[in-house]
Parts: structure tokens; C-alpha cells; sequence
């Protein structure tokens, strides 16, 4: 087998699978390893990087680099200023190439389904036409293939109940199009070869950004929050290829996490990309996706999903890196509209008991809390990691300080600078006196509520214009979230799909039906409603029975796109998703890491050696031989991110280590190095997410400036387009 990553113009012939010449990817997406926090390097820009060209550094920070200081990489090892390399973010990469031993025709590694990361150059490959050649020559009719798919994947019990969900969505559906067209339904055509997985499940701490603790956190407002996000994928098999077409991270706080947080889940990220067969199918699939979901949490406790409708702006991607060029994004009243569409749906089956805004949660009349009369602030608003409020509340947090401090430094000067009694200073303002009118700027006045929070005041200005946007969905009764929220013990409390029953006397089984349902019912000798109204059963307790899956790939959507993005695995084609399907895939189906308690056991060994002197004091060979491994990744020149076996398996343990280290000096090696890269990834994705709530922000400002304009009136009932 000859694999061959350089142009073919030297050879002077085209891929024998799809005619064509070179293949270009899209430029690679750079970014800067520096103080500048993982900014991207502007195209065509100078930039220097190591010589595995795995850490890169825009000119600004180089030149901030000392000379005499090593340069930390971030696979642990050590390089100086004057070994980096000079070059220009120029390059676009091109498609690999593999030699057919038989016919010794070129292909496209991707065209070919070839996996150039597992096979190596002694390896040997036979081209799809030759293969298909020697099948018919020695009358072998079916494929055999030892290769894992999507559906070898393990099940866990949210997959499982996505799956069954959908599968039976969908033969609704099929249902009523051969009802509609009048035939039978084997004449319909189906989606077929759907499987859904959880791919990554991952326990973490969600930290409260710097402002906002600051503020609040003589209130008892907590420093983090704990959550489980996980990512959840769907499959199809298209000619015989898995093809990787939707994803969707969520966020889980459970009973054990504080308000206001607790029992609420965050639909955080979702993307898709246009490869569903039948594509009449495609809306109905990935709507069912998560109505599904939001009825598997409902089942395990959570009362309440919020969701932020916001498409992504041009250049920034959600999951997926490289869309298809047919496939529009869609505008934000289609997306609102769409997310709308699948919560009624998900009503009419009884999932979701009502839908509302956040805004009218928490910002309307007053922001009075009806059941207490108390007035909210932002230690009420669910802080959701990556949402718009925390970043929101940073923002307003920053501009009330400076406001402040202007205040105060021009209080200063005007008192500093009246020293003489009796002379008047032309150097200090003259005080505008209160105006007579209440209600304005100078006098205040009872118009304006001045106990309200000042952030509260200025989230109303924002939120009060895009309430459409933030979608809450309530999943349990009134009466249980109020108990939820008041910090009782929820663990053995009965609920009803009805949205508020009250208990009458003692006996928790008896409810008593709202006024309208009451209504409803009477008059009726069976009753058949009100007992349908009055089935009750035990709220779950939120504990997650499925088991935890870490994945470095796919922990979060930010891993996932950068993983694509450094190995070239894009979307924009068909034959690109089968082969960056097939990848994954691959890379999934690598054996798992160890138990738990086997993990826990070399976590105590790795905490054993760090801070053992060794022989002749300690005896232990695992000692011995886990300082060996500690020099190894030192001193490896192909490291984790090249394929180093040993490196990918002490990097894991480590980086599992630095996750929960909270030590300031920790004598693990690399500890403080992944912390910094853990650092550096929470600042691009916050960087990240500021990018998409300003965008959100500036899409107000062009709809409020445009409605100026044409000296039309804002809403959110214009009408969607036919397309």
C-alpha cells in the first residue's frame, strides 16, 4: 500500500473514483497559544509555531515570549523561543491519496473510505473496483466486513428511549401519508437506518464568572455549579455508510445542585446537516429528537428545560465544521418558530405542560415573585454554562462599575477643588436642581423602582425586546417547583401531569382538580376525565443510571469542532460526512478506558509517585515503573496527539486528575499545564459565546433601526417564509 499525502500533479493522473484532480479543504482554522487566550490567527497573518506544528502563536505573543524562559506545550514538554518556527497562515490543505496494490490506481483517501490513521504503509489496500472485481469472480455475492457501525455502539437508557421515541414518531407518520395519498404503507417511503447514542456524558463544574460572584456572593450565591452535560448524536446508514447528521448538547443540574439551578436542564447546542433520506422526513426526525428527550428527563425529575433560539452568524459553526453551501441558516423567527412548533408538539403528547419566556418567568409585573411577593434579581435567574445571561450579566456588572467609578471620580473633583469659603469655584459643575416632574432623569421619583436590582433593570431594557428567543418549558406542576425552589425535600413528592394540583387533607393521594378541569368534569357519572386527572405518581430523583462517558473528542461542542477542524473532518460534502463518520466511528470503537475503579486505582498511584523519592525507601514496582512513564512523556517525540499509545493513556488519567485538583501547587507532573489548557479552552468557548450573544444583540439593534426606518411597529407575529 502506498498512502501519499502530496499533490498529484507530479503523477499527472485523477482519483479513479470520482474523476477528479486535487481536492482542496477548506484553510485550517489556527489558534494562538498565548496570553492573548486562544484567539484566532488571522489568514494570511504571521504566526510561529513548535515543530510538530502543534502549538501556535500570533506575532503579538510571540514577541511577548522571553528568551531565556522555556516555552510549555501543551502535551507537556518544553521548547524555547528560538526553536519556533516562522510561517504564514497561507496554507490550504489538500486530500490524501491511497495507491490500489492491485490495479495501482490513486484515490482519494476520503472517496475510498480510507482509514490512513489506523492503516499504515505496510498495510494493504485493494481499491473498491477491484474489490467489487474479485466478489464477482469468485461469486461472492454479499460484503463481508469485520468493520464496527454506529449501531455496535453501546446503548444506555436515554439512547434507547430517544430511539424507541422516534421510531415511533416516525411510523406515525408514515401512517399518515399513505392515509393522505391513499395507499398502502409498505408503498411509502421510509427513513431507514436511524440510530441514535449518547456519545459523551461527563460529570464537571460549571465556575460562576468573575463579576457576577463578586456581586452576589454575599448573598449566598454559590461559586459553581455541578452538572452533567452530554452529547447526543443520530446515525443514518446511506448507501451502506454511516453518515453522522445531527447533534445536541445538553445540560442536566440535578437535585444535588443549588438554586437556582437545581432540577433544570439546558438544551445548550444543537446542529444538523442536510443528508437525511428522505429529506420530508428531516424536520419531524430532529423535532422528535428532542421532544424525546425532554420526556426521558421529565420521567427522571427535572421540572423545567430552557432553551435559547439563536442562529449562528456567518463564519462561526455550532457542531459541525463546514456546513454544505445548499444549506441556508435559518433566520431568527424561523428558528424561533421551529423550536415553537416542536414544544407544541411535545404538549399535545403531555411532555411539557405549558410553555412561557423568561421573561415573563421573572422580568413581568415587576419582577415580583408571585408566590412571595418578593422582588427577583439575578441570583434567581438559572445560570446555564455558554447561555446568554451569564455573559449578559458580566457585561452590565462592567458598565454599573464604571459607571460608578465616574461618578465617583467626578464627586472628587468637585469636592477637592472648592477651597476657599465664600468663592464660588468655576472649576466645579453647578448641580442641576430636582425637577418638579416625577419620573424623569433628575427626579426619580415613585415612578421608577428604585429597591429593584440595577442589573435586573438593565436585563428588562434587553430581554423585555427578544423575549421570544428564551424559551422555558415547564415539564411538572406549579407546586412542585415552588417546593423545588424553596430548597424542600422533594424525594418522595407525588405529581400529576396536570400543571397545579393541590393535596387535600393529609392524604397524598387525594388531589383536588383546578377550577376549570372541576368545571370539566362535573355532570359526568363515570367521571372518566377527573380520574384521568387524578392518576399520581413519584417525581424522580434526577440520579443518572447511565453510565459516565468521557470522550477527549467530544466532551464538549468546542472539542468536537476542534477536533474536526485539526484533522480535516468537514460536512460540506457527502462523501467527506461518510469518511469524518467513519473516523469517529473509528476512534469511538478504540477499547474504552478502564472501570472506575480501576482508574481510581492508578489515580492513587500517579498521587503515590509524584511524591515518592523511590528506591531504597519504596519497594513498589508500580512506583517504579509510574515514574518511568512520567519520563517517557517527557521525553516522547511522537506524543498523544500523534498516536503515542502510552502518552493517550497518562494523559487521560492526568487530565481526570486535573479536573478535580483544586491543590494551587500540585506535585502531579503536568497538572498545572492541563489546568492552564483547561483554562484556555473555557476562555475560547467564552469568547466563543460572547460572539453569539453579541450577535444577538446587534440582530436587535439592525431590527430596531430598520423598524425606525420604515416607521413600522416591532412583533413577533410576522409572517414566516413559504421556503
Amino acid at each position: 500500500m502506498n498512502v501519499d499525502k502530496e499533490p498529484q500533479r507530479k503523477r499527472g493522473n485523477s482519483c479513479s473514483l470520482c474523476g477528479n484532480y486535487r481536492r482542496l479543504f477548506d484553510p485550517p482554522a489556527l489558534f494562538c497559544s498565548g496570553v492573548c487566550c486562544m484567539q484566532k490567527i488571522r489568514r494570511n497573518a504571521t504566526y510561529y509555531t513548535d515543530r510538530f506544528k502543534q502549538n501556535h502563536w500570533c506575532e503579538r505573543c510571540f514577541n511577548q515570549l522571553k528568551d531565556g524562559t522555556p516555552v510549555q506545550l501543551d502535551d507537556g514538554r518544553e521548547t524555547k523561543k528560538g526553536l519556533l518556527l516562522k510561517l504564514k497562515n497561507d496554507s490550504t490543505p489538500e486530500e490524501a491519496w491511497v495507491q490500489c496494490d492491485e490495479c495501482h490506481d490513486w484515490n482519494h483517501q476520503i472517496c475510498s473510505l480510507f482509514n490512513g490513521v489506523q492503516n499504515s504503509k505496510s498495510s494493504s489496500y485493494t481499491c473498491p473496483k477491484c474489490h467489487i472485481k474479485n466478489r464477482q469472480k469468485n461469486n461472492s455475492i454479499e460484503a463481508c466486513s469485520d468493520v464496527k457501525d454506529s449501531t455496535d455502539l453501546p446503548h444506555c437508557n436515554l439512547s434507547r428511549s430517544i430511539e424507541n421515541g422516534l421510531k415511533k414518531t416516525l411510523l406515525d407518520a408514515y401512517e399518515k401519508v399513505a392515509k393522505n395519498r391513499g395507499c398502502q404503507l409498505s408503498q411509502v417511503e421510509k427513513a431507514e437506518g436511524l440510530s441514535v447514542r449518547v456519545v459523551s456524558s461527563l460529570e464537571k463544574k460549571h465556575k460562576v464568572r468573575e463579576e457576577m460572584l463578586a456581586r452576589y456572593s454575599k448573598k449566598g450565591y454559590p461559586s459553581e455549579f455541578q452538572v452533567t452535560t452530554k452529547c447526543i448524536v443520530l446515525f443514518q446508514k446511506i448507501h451502506g455508510a454511516d453518515v453522522l447528521l445531527f447533534g445536541m448538547y445538553v445540560y442536566e443540574y440535578g437535585d444535588g445542585c443549588p438554586g437556582p439551578n437545581r432540577r433544570r436542564v439546558y438544551i445548550s447546542y444543537l446542529d444538523s446537516v442536510r443528508y437525511l433520506e428522505p429529506s420530508s422526513y428531516r424536520t419531524i426526525t430532529y423535532q422528535s429528537v428532542i421532544t424525546e428527550y425532554l420526556r426521558f428527563v421529565k420521567m427522571r425529575g427535572f421540572h423545567t428545560a430552557h432553551i435559547w433560539s439563536c442562529p449562528p452568524t456567518k463564519g462561526d459553526e455550532y457542531i459541525f465544521h463546514c456546513h454544505p453551501n445548499h444549506q441556508l441558516t435559518p433566520n431568527d423567527d424561523l428558528l424561533c418558530a421551529w423550536y415553537v412548533d416542536m414544544l407544541e408538539t411535545a404538549k399535545d403528547e403531555g411532555i411539557v405542560l405549558e410553555t412561557r419566556t423568561l421573561y415573563d418567568e421573572y422580568f413581568k409585573s415587576n419582577a415580583l415573585n408571585p408566590e412571595t411577593g418578593d422582588t427577583f434579581d439575578p441570583t434567581n435567574l438559572p445560570y446555564f454554562d455558554g447561555d446568554y445571561i451569564p455573559g449578559e450579566i458580566e457585561k452590565v456588572i462592567k458598565e454599573l462599575n464604571a459607571e460608578e467609578l465616574r461618578r465617583e471620580e467626578k464627586r472628587l473633583r468637585a469636592t477637592g477643588g472648592s477651597t476657599n469659603k465664600g468663592k464660588k469655584n468655576k472649576n466645579v459643575p453647578m448641580q442641576k436642581k430636582e425637577g418638579k416632574r416625577k419620573g424623569t432623569r433628575s427626579n426619580p421619583g415613585a415612578l421608577v423602582n428604585q429597591a429593584r436590582d440595577k442589573v435586573m433593570n438593565r436585563l428588562d431594557l434587553v430581554l423585555g425586546r427578544m423575549k421570544k428567543n428564551f424559551m422555558v418549558a415547564q415539564l411538572l406542576s406549579d407546586d412542585f417547583i415552588h417546593a423545588v425552589e424553596r430548597g424542600d425535600n422533594v424525594s418522595s413528592w407525588t405529581d400529576s401531569d396536570s400543571k397545579k394540583l393541590k393535596q387535600i387533607g393529609k392524604n397524598p393521594n387525594v388531589l383536588e382538580l383546578p377550577e376549570s378541569e372541576k368545571s370539566a368534569s362535573k355532570g359526568s357519572l363515570s367521571n372518566d376525565f377527573a380520574a384521568k386527572k387524578l392518576t399520581w405518581k413519584i417525581v424522580g430523583d434526577t440520579k443518572d443510571k447511565d453510565p459516565l462517558m468521557e470522550q477527549d473528542c467530544l466532551d464538549s461542542r468546542l472539542q468536537f469542532l476542534n477536533y474536526c477542524q485539526r484533522n480535516n473532518y468537514q460536512f460540506d460534502e457527502l462523501r467527506r460526512v461518510k469518511h469524518t463518520t467513519m473516523m469517529l466511528l473509528s476512534h469511538l470503537h478504540n477499547p474504552r478506558a478502564d472501570q472506575e475503579q480501576h482508574i481510581k486505582a492508578h489515580l492513587k498511584v500517579i498521587a503515590h509517585a509524584a511524591s515518592c523519592s523511590g528506591p531504597p525507601g519504596c519497594s513498589s514496582t508500580n512506583c517504579q515503573r509510574m515514574k518511568q512513564l512520567f519520563e517517557h512523556i517527557k521525553s516522547c517525540d511522537v506524543t498523544y496527539k500523534r498516536g503515542c499509545k502510552i502518552c493517550t493513556r497518562i494523559f487521560m488519567l492526568l487530565t481526570k486528575h486535573a479536573r478535580d485538583c483544586d491543590k494551587l501547587v500540585c506535585p502531579i507532573p503536568f497538572c498545572d499545564r492541563i489546568k492552564e489548557r483547561t483554562r484556555l479552552l473555557l476562555k475560547q468557548q467564552q469568547m466563543m459565546d460572547d460572539r453569539r450573544r453579541n450577535a444577538q444583540n446587534d440582530r436587535l439593534r439592525q431590527e430596531a433601526i430598520g423598524v425606525a426606518d420604515t416607521g413600522q411597529c416591532v412583533g413577533t407575529g410576522r409572517a414566516l417564509p413559504s421556503s
